[in-house]
């Protein structure tokens, strides 16, 4: 049964109209408690309803003081904190005002006892800290990271931490995100932002996806070519020729099963080059990772389809 809250000063109790009577004792006296979101009959006392919605407009605030005291929601839920952000700070000071000794013992004792975390806790510390970290490095958006804590969190859960360490597992869940979201984000970026081993954040990445039932999508080459393009200093107008160029290797090789970064980059050379802003193999491979052979190879291969074009 779904129930209304009536328009009335913050904080009082009032009659509820939307309830006919009370099913124990009859009474049509049927009562609004907004501090503790209850239906209370007052014949009888018993909660005919809890936790009910509050949908009335908050109240004004033109001071500090009215804000914390009419404030009645806090930060947003993120899984990039080991508790998801629902923990207490217990302070000091009330109010301003001291406290006495023994309620400062305790409180003291409570907050030591507070702050032996559980292993479960120091590892998602561990683990959350790199994620922000390497989201800085790559320039990651917010969905980015919250979608890679999800994942080292399945991660966790499911034993995969076993013979891996958090710093590898992250790289590979922050790989996976960018995979199944979509972002442009190459392997080798994350491999080179990261302190691990490139063979043991490759087996992290297998292991997810297999453990986990990940599907990541198929990347998109122009989504990359804007970095790199800027990188090398070229113009608008050779970030839109190359796209083209890859749109029409596209339709007549199968890039999948190669780097996909010496396409980018044989794309982005060809393309320099008919726009008379060329830049020499070195400086093209160099900038996308690659070998001059790799450029070379893969040039050959869409030159000779953009010349028919």
């Amino acid at each position: 049964m779904t129930y209304e809250v009536e328009d009335a000063p913050n904080g009082a109790i009032t009659k509820h109209a939307n309830v006919a009577k009370c099913p124990d004792c009859s009474s049509q006296d049927i009562v609004h408690d907004p501090q503790r979101g209850e239906l209370i009959c007052s014949g009888c006392g018993v909660v005919l309803s809890e936790s009910l919605i509050d949908h009335r407009p908050g109240m004004r605030a033109f001071t500090p003081e009215e804000k914390a005291r009419r404030t009645s929601n806090g930060l947003p839920l993120t899984q990039m904190l080991p508790d998801f952000g629902l923990s207490t700070t217990v302070s000091h000071r009330v109010n301003g005002s001291g406290i006495s000794a023994e309620r400062h013992s305790r409180l003291e004792r409570i907050m030591r006892w507070n702050s032996r975390s559980s292993w479960r806790r120091r590892n998602f510390t561990i683990a959350f800290t790199e994620v922000r970290r390497l989201a800085e490095k790559l320039s990651l958006p917010g969905h980015i990271r919250e979608t890679s804590a999800i994942y080292y969190r399945k991660a966790y859960k499911n034993d995969l931490l076993r013979g891996h360490s958090i710093k590898a597992m992250v790289a590979a869940c922050i790989f996976a995100a960018c995979k199944t979201c979509g972002f442009p984000v190459t392997l080798d970026s994350v491999l080179n932002s990261s302190e691990e081993e490139e063979r043991v954040i490759k087996r992290c990445y297998v292991l997810l996806v297999k453990t986990l039932d990940l599907k990541p999508k198929r990347q998109n080459l122009a989504e990359i070519v804007p970095r790199f393009t800027s990188i090398l200093g070229l113009s608008i107008q050779v970030e839109q020729k190359a796209k083209k160029i890859l749109a029409i290797a596209a339709e007549k090789l199968r890039l999948s099963g190669k780097d996909p970064k010496g396409y980018v980059a044989a794309a982005i050379y060809l393309a320099a080059k008919l726009l008379g802003e060329q830049r020499s193999q070195q400086t093209v491979a160099s900038a996308l990772g690659i070998t001059e052979v790799t450029l070379r190879s893969r040039f050959r291969e869409i030159a000779k389809f953009v010349e028919s074009h």
